[in-house]
């Protein structure tokens, strides 16, 4: 299982998205996704860290990713006292206590398998009782010849087999691994060929564990590297979807000139909501519709180097 991953990449075209300074602005989604490409593990990590609770869409290489995922499991290795008892207890449960066994024979192996397999036995004689089976007497009369073509004289021979209820197989347990196969992957011949996709968009999912890392790998670094994170501009459209009359409502993190402009999902601009000071804390401004065809469109609030964005849809 990787700890980090894209399990839905984005169709989109990047090409396609307006650059800004965290790589480009979706429209589709009115989302900034991180360009990831260009930048190493720590810088990765660092804007993940920060954005832990929150969705992250980013561009990144196939081939980073597995730098993250291996990163993480060389820092689990070296920090493995929290996954010691869980990997006992897996190794208890497949192998049993004979995998600790490493000095002595093969022995002491074979018999733990048969008091196992006596147990079974003993459980199934508790529900019915199967009596071992009486020695068969059994005639056998030939008529074989002698090396020469002469007949032999026939011989009563007794032959006496005894059969008892217990039966016991010993041999090995081979545990194989399971093979997940991939669509990208042919195999023609002994050459290997493989779909090679150079780069990868979309929200990635991360395992408990995976922030766990991120945190701890910043353990007494988060304040000051908190203390450098940008105020943020938060916004809503209300009712939303709306018919010919809503309300947006922002939250400004400090008091400051600024500008509300109205855009097709296209990025063409429609007009311009406000413009001018913006105070600190909570505001609502009044959008008139009905000059708007149905649709999606885009809120954009800027102010200094804070930019928001709201989608909302006109019904």
């Amino acid at each position: 299982m990787k700890n980090i991953n894209i399990p839905e990449p984005c169709s989109e075209d990047w090409n396609e998205m307006t650059p800004n300074k965290k790589g480009a602005f979706c429209q589709k989604c009115a989302l900034d996704v991180y360009d990831f490409t260009n930048k190493s593990g720590n810088e990765i990590r660092d804007i993940l860290t920060l954005n832990i609770g929150s969705p992250v869409c980013m561009r990144i290489e196939p081939t980073q990713l597995e730098r993250l995922n291996s990163d993480f499991s060389a820092w689990k290795m070296e920090n493995k006292h929290s996954y010691q008892r869980a990997w006992v207890f897996t190794l208890l449960v497949v192998f049993g206590m004979t995998l600790f066994s490493c000095e002595e024979d093969e022995d002491p192996v074979v018999e733990k398998f048969q008091e196992i397999g006596q147990t079974i036995l003993n459980q199934e004689d508790d529900k019915k009782i199967i009596d071992p089976i009486d020695p068969v007497n059994v005639e056998v009369q030939s008529s074989a010849s002698n090396d020469d073509g002469s007949k032999r004289s026939d011989q009563i021979k007794e032959v006496t087999t005894e059969i008892g209820h217990e039966a016991l197989l010993v041999g090995k347990v081979v545990y194989e691994p399971e093979v997940q196969s991939q669509q990208d992957v042919m195999i023609i011949g002994e050459r290997l060929l493989m779909d090679r996709v150079y780069t990868t968009a979309g929200v990635p999912m991360m395992s408990h564990d995976y922030n766990a890392y991120l945190l701890e790998t910043y353990d007494g670094v988060l304040d000051s590297i908190n203390l450098s994170v940008e105020p943020k501009i938060t916004g809503l459209v209300y009712p939303n979807p709306a018919s010919n009359q809503t309300t947006l409502q922002i939250n400004m993190p400090k008091r400051g000139k600024g500008e509300i402009q109205l855009f097709a999902l296209n990025g063409q601009m429609i007009r311009t909501i406000h413009t001018g000071r913006i105070r600190k804390g909570e505001s609502e401004f009044p959008i008139d519709l009905t000059d708007l065809e149905t649709g999606m469109y885009l809120i954009v609030v800027y102010s200094g180097e804070m930019k928001e964005t709201i989608k909302f849809t006109k019904i």
